[in-house]
């Protein structure tokens, strides 16, 4: 027995929307009920599927130019004691 059913609205494109129209007719069902099984097949089918974990690569880039923080060094604008 179904105790709570939440109402929800979707914007489905017009194609899929005349597939569903179509199926439920077919079959002798409302739509949301199609579209209920769809979802439920579709939640199936994802489950337990997670995407590996890729290495990216890293890289060794040396010792740092300027000391990131002292900032009049980071500085360009001559005013402030930094750049050129």
């Amino acid at each position: 027995m179904l105790l709570h059913m939440k109402r929800t609205t979707l914007l489905i494109d017009e194609t899929l929307y005349a597939e569903l129209k179509r199926r439920a007719a077919a079959e002798g069902r409302t739509l949301t009920g199609v579209v209920e099984t769809a979802l439920r097949l579709g939640l199936q089918a994802g489950g337990g599927r997670r995407r590996t974990r890729i290495q990216l690569p890293s890289y060794d880039l040396g010792p740092f130019l300027v000391d990131p923080s002292e900032r009049r060094a980071l500085d360009p604008s001559p005013e402030r004691g930094g750049g050129a």
